[in-house]
């Protein structure tokens, strides 16, 4: 099965795209190599037209290298716990200086809303149709994970269910606190997930988080389809917030910086060539990874 990705790259008003097959598990390593070997990788691919874009849910990872703003706008869904994204950001501030490093949270909405088409064009049914059953999550799987917690006028409730994305939880609307079984109840998890939604039933207000990206276009939204007369707020990837507003019903487990680096530099090993050698923007890498302090990555991800 394959593993997609697409690229656009603006310069002097225009843009094109790019088509990668099987680029999806390594856009973030490509693109952390920087803005000229990225662009030469790019240059190589199977350029498409203007208007040949797959939906949301066939897109495993895009970018765009914006040279007239000096914008890289990115997502992929193969970054698999917190600690490897937050490296991901460290490491770009340090090969795309002068650059402003974005995460695509709506997406492939995102990217093609930055190129100025519809972010209708893009969008499945996925995002907005409700799930099924929300099942216990299981503690060894944060990609899998989402947090829910409910303040209730008697208190709070922390929950951690399974879901492959944030708007599975969302799209059940507000009747989705009448699906969390007591079998998911959670005081604390032992990883941060991969997102968390936040429902105060009293003041009619739902909030969510992602390390990943919405389908259904909620970064963007002002208001939540199947939510009506419900105060929306996007908290992009700020996990502490949930944290915050569940007065004590929930923590996560304190991140690691040492796991992200590791895990990137394991995600490297995989990627070298079977006689051993790397390329110069490869070998430069490996020395950001290992020039990275832990607290290097405090504030290097993005939430704009």
């Amino acid at each position: 099965m394959a593993e997609r990705a697409r690229y656009a790259v603006v310069r002097d008003g225009a843009w094109q795209q790019f088509y990668f097959r099987w680029g999806g598990p390594r856009l973030a390593v490509d693109a952390a190599e920087g803005p000229e070997e990225f662009g030469r990788l790019i240059a190589g691919l199977e350029p498409v037209g203007p208007r040949n874009w797959m939906d949301d849910i066939s897109c495993e990872a895009a970018a765009v290298v914006d040279h007239d703003r000096r914008v890289l706008l990115l997502f992929t869904w193969h970054l698999e716990t917190y600690e490897e994204r937050r490296t991901l950001f460290a490491v770009l501030a340090g090969t795309w200086p002068g650059w402003e490093v974005r995460w695509a949270y709506d997406g492939l909405e995102d990217v093609v809303a930055h190129l100025g088409m519809e972010r209708e064009s893009v969008r499945s049914e996925l995002g907005t149709r409700p799930g099924g059953l929300l099942q216990a999550a299981f503690p060894d799987e944060p990609d899998f994970t989402v947090a829910v917690t409910v303040t209730y006028r008697d208190g709070p409730q922390a929950h951690a269910v399974s879901a492959e994305n944030v708007s599975d939880v969302l799209a059940h609307g507000p009747d989705v606190v009448r699906q969390l079984l007591p079998g998911t109840r959670v005081p604390r998890l032992p990883h941060i997930p991969y997102g968390g939604v936040h429902i105060d039933v009293p003041a009619r207000r739902v909030a969510a988080w992602t390390r990943g990206n919405f389908l259904g276009g909620a970064a963007a939204a002002d208001r939540l389809s199947g939510w009506p007369g419900w105060e929306w707020t996007c908290w992009y990837d700020a996990h502490e917030r949930q944290q915050e507003a569940s007065a004590g019903a929930l923590s996560f487990a304190a991140p690691d910086p040492a796991a992200g680096v590791l895990a990137w530099t394991a995600r490297l090993d995989e990627l070298r060539p079977a006689d051993g050698t790397e390329s110069e923007a490869r070998a430069a890498l490996r020395a950001v990874l290992d020039a990275l302090a832990p607290t290097s990555m405090e504030c290097a991800h993005d939430r704009t």
